[in-house]
């Protein structure tokens, strides 16, 4: 399309024909659109929708049939071209579900080990509870030998008192009985006296008749401290066997706590051992589990690695493919000799693509 100098150029894309800015300075002047305008689904720019049409009206005006043999060989190329494609994606797919296995055993590997932890927690918990019923126990044989103990005491002071009562007893008897010797002692002199001189017969038989009495009197006290000596020699057997028995009931006790103590030790030992060994069977499945965990993270660290390099191993691939795929391209469409039909398959081609 031509135009004078005071005519107002238009894009000559048949469907557009929008003013065309003035012309500057002699150089070759736009025939088209230059702002960046598409058409269609294939957003074409004004040049390429007037090729295309032109293409169209070529192609129903011509007879020329197409060449099996160019589209045979632009269809192998392409093939060549896609198939490093193809074995990329067969790579990433592979990769993905190695990926989604190591992280599935990895999650599994770690709920296992929670789950061991909480019962290693609940057992422990189990041998506490033991333990702390242990020195219930214990503490119970304790105050029941604190109240023997007790026991023992009052009865140790009551059998002191018994005895001390005895021994004041014997005292007063023997003291008694001074006495009753000291009477006979003074009838046998009385006696003497009596039998030396007749003449005081009338009054030593008064002071006879006074001694008897008194000796009666002293006989009397003493059957009376006789009798309270046998009494609180009685009560101190009673306090002597109360004491016995107090004794006996205090050693049964301290043999029951020190049996109690021999089993709560002993049951304390079990449950420290059995924590201690709790523990270490933790501990060492702990290391075990982070072991496994850190070897695992490695894995996976070196498993991400790969893929790593290998998709950018596949990227560069790609990105090789597709660069000897543009060229082809490029190549096919410099080529004049070319169909109309394939040069606008070739124009559809970064579409399909």
């Amino acid at each position: 399309m031509t135009e004078d100098a005071g005519q107002v150029r238009v894009c000559e894309y048949r469907r557009c024909g929008a003013p065309l800015p003035p012309a500057v300075g002699r150089g070759s002047r736009a025939r088209f659109c230059q702002d960046g305008k598409t058409w269609g689904r294939r957003n074409l720019t004004c040049r390429d929708a007037e090729a295309v049409l032109s293409d169209a009206e070529s192609l129903r005006e011509s007879d020329t049939e197409l060449d099996d043999t160019a589209v045979t060989a632009l269809a192998g190329q392409v093939d060549r071209v896609l198939e490093p494609a193809r074995g990329l994606v067969e790579t990433l797919t592979t990769l993905r579900h190695q990926l989604e296995a190591t992280t599935a055993t990895a999650l599994a590997e770690r709920d296992a080990a929670l789950a061991e932890a909480d019962e290693h927690r609940l057992q422990r918990g189990r041998a506490d509870a033991e333990a702390a019923q242990a020195q219930d126990t214990a503490e119970t044989a304790v105050a029941a030998a604190a109240s023997a103990e007790k026991d023992k005491a009052a009865a140790v002071r009551e059998r002191d008192e018994e005895r001390a009562a005895r021994r004041a007893a014997v005292q007063e008897q023997q003291r008694a009985e001074g006495q009753l010797a000291a009477v006979r002692d003074e009838l046998a002199r009385v006696a003497d006296r009596a039998d030396a001189s007749a003449a005081l017969a009338g009054e030593r038989a008064a002071v006879i008749a006074t001694l008897t009495a008194e000796l009666a009197a002293v006989r009397t006290a003493l059957e009376e401290e006789r009798g309270r000596g046998q009494a609180a020699a009685a009560r101190a057997e009673t306090a002597e066997a109360r004491a016995d028995a107090v004794q006996e009931r205090l050693d049964a006790t301290r043999d029951d706590h020190v049996r109690a103590l021999a089993a709560q030790e002993a049951a304390l030992d079990r449950a420290r051992a059995d924590a201690e060994r709790r523990q270490a069977q933790f501990d060492q499945r702990l290391a075990e589990l982070q072991a496994a965990h850190e070897q695992t993270v490695r894995s996976m660290h070196e498993t991400t690695t790969n893929l790593g390099a290998e998709l950018r191993a596949a990227l560069s691939r790609a990105d090789t493919a597709e660069r000897e795929l543009a060229e082809v391209v490029r190549v096919l469409r410099a080529t004049s000799e070319l169909p109309a039909i394939l040069k606008q398959l070739l124009d559809r081609w970064p579409e399909q693509s």
